[in-house]
């Protein structure tokens, strides 16, 4: 049975999490490798640092901005600052200082919660109070006033998180999600996924970046738990963690899954609690999916497709993937997609242009970027619109297809190529365990970066496997193998790290 929240006049996001502490309290919650918290216990805690907050001046419209490693005491103060209204911001513990002070400078934070790892950090808060993690500090806010319940003091249309992103002119910008926001689309989400009370989902993924964020909210919806884990966990250790904490819900990035199914291969791990796994965030090679398979025959998998702009798009279900294996998947229910041609018109089902996003999904825009905000979200025919920067096209059935985002389009040869063309074949090559495709444009050479299980795959080998499957101007020019490619923050291929590398 698929558990769905209480009714509820209250529209914080937070309210997730007191409505499944009322369903079960005694159900796990959040856990990691030392301690755990049921939903009524973290519930608890969540109204203590609620009214801790609120004791230290902290409520509606205040933003606490957060620069931790995954951890517990993260989830917890996330929840309690949107319960008192407050706009919470959790940003990666990778972020340099000079990153962090452009934020604080657009944020004006009035609390930061850091820890050890993120220490070096502080000075950039100056005048604002910090919070550390593992200190007593933290454990202040629990214990600083009486835990009593607090109300929370907004609306639906009032902010209730930021996520930072690079935004189109390399200045951090803050996607605003709102609880009205947040509430729909997660639900939207949950409607397709089903998680079940029963599930453990793993976040291995940063909580700064929205998909990882978004798995405490589809968890609370269903009543399951959320082993809270760490990115580098993603390594030669992961099937075994895996196993360990009996996890059957692993939200991923492409990377994780060629690590995986590269482990899985070499030394395999029984995992046979998995049942859903779902990806984002990049193109997910046709070749994983059959791998992932393979090796998991029991899970569901969903290749799906979103943006931080109005967090998911649309979802492949398990069903589907036969008919159109190539396909993200239908709109979420409510939403709309359709593509446009450059002149910003509307096109026919089937033909390609840049995808735009109709629906309550749609953030309010950027914190405070106007101009970046109406550029992104215009009307068209009188209806506010996303545009994605990806192109694609939409069939007649509704069916979502990438062809390859505007900023990662290469031009080469006098064809316009998306590398996720070039990379899905490098990665049906046996013994390719993860591909980056890039353009050398001093030198005119289309680039190929891989990594390879198989020591006797050389460059010759591979661009000979190429050129039986592709395109002439699809072709990589060179080959170039790495022991690992370069990764993002949010583990996805870095291209801008392997063009650094030309």
């Amino acid at each position: 049975m698929i558990l769905t929240p209480s009714p509820t006049s209250e529209p914080s996001v937070a309210s997730y999490v007191r409505d499944a502490a009322a369903r079960s309290p005694d159900a796990l919650f959040l856990y990691d490798a030392t301690r755990s918290l049921t939903f009524a216990e973290a519930w608890q805690q969540i109204e203590s640092i609620a009214a801790g907050l609120r004791a230290r001046g902290i409520g509606h419209g205040d933003r606490v901005v957060m620069v931790t490693e995954n951890r517990i005491e993260t989830v917890l103060l996330f929840f309690a600052t949107i319960q008192v209204g407050g706009i919470a911001v959790i940003l990666h513990p990778q972020l340099k200082p000079e990153g962090l002070r452009r934020v604080i400078d657009q944020t004006q934070p009035k609390l930061g919660l850091l820890e050890a790892a993120t220490a070096a950090l502080s000075a950039e808060f100056g005048e604002t109070p910090v919070v550390w993690a593992e200190q007593a500090s933290f454990e202040d806010l629990l214990t600083s006033a009486n835990p009593e319940a607090v109300p929370f003091p907004g609306q639906g249309t009032d902010p209730a998180f930021l996520v930072f992103t690079s935004g189109s002119t390399g200045t951090p910008r803050g996607v605003i999600l709102t609880h009205a926001v947040v509430r729909f689309v997660a639900e939207a989400i949950q409607a397709r996924l089903q998680y079940r009370a029963e599930d453990r989902v793993a976040v291995l993924l940063p909580l700064s970046f929205d998909y990882g964020l978004y798995q405490l909210f589809y968890a609370a919806i269903a009543g399951a738990s959320v082993f809270i884990g760490r990115p580098e966990m993603a390594g030669p250790e992961l099937p075994r963690i895996l196993a360990a904490q009996e996890i059957s819900v692993l939200p991923g990035v492409p990377t994780l899954f060629g690590g995986l199914i590269k482990m899985q291969r070499y030394r395999p791990v029984p995992l046979p609690k998995i049942l859903v796994i779902t990806n984002t965030g990049d193109h997910l090679p046709q070749s994983y999916i059959a791998s992932l398979r393979e090796l998991f025959p029991q899970a569901r998998i969903h290749p799906m497709y979103g943006l931080t702009e109005c967090k998911r798009v649309s979802i492949l279900l398990p069903e589907e993937f036969e008919a159109r294996p190539e396909s993200v998947g239908r709109p979420l229910d409510g939403t709309q997609v359709f593509a446009i041609d450059e002149e910003g018109r509307r096109l026919p089902a089937g033909e390609i242009g840049e995808l735009c996003v109709t629906g309550p999904h749609l953030a309010p825009g950027y914190w405070q970027a106007p101009e970046e905000t109406a550029k992104r979200y215009p009307m068209l025919d009188g209806v506010r619109i996303l545009r994605s920067g990806d192109y694609g096209r939409v069939d007649a059935e509704g069916f979502l297809f990438i062809h390859g985002r505007s900023d990662f389009l290469i031009k080469h040869k006098g064809h316009r190529l998306s590398p996720a063309e070039v990379e899905e074949e490098a990665c049906r090559i046996d013994g390719v365990v993860a591909a980056g495709c890039v353009k050398d444009e001093a030198k005119d050479l289309l680039c190929l970066f891989a990594s390879v299980s198989d020591p006797s795959l050389d460059e010759a080998k591979i661009i000979q496997a190429l050129s039986a499957k592709l395109e002439p101007a699809k072709v990589p020019n060179r080959v170039f193998l790495l022991p690992e490619l370069p990764k993002t923050g949010n583990q996805k291929v870095d291209r801008k790290a392997l063009r650094a590398m030309l």
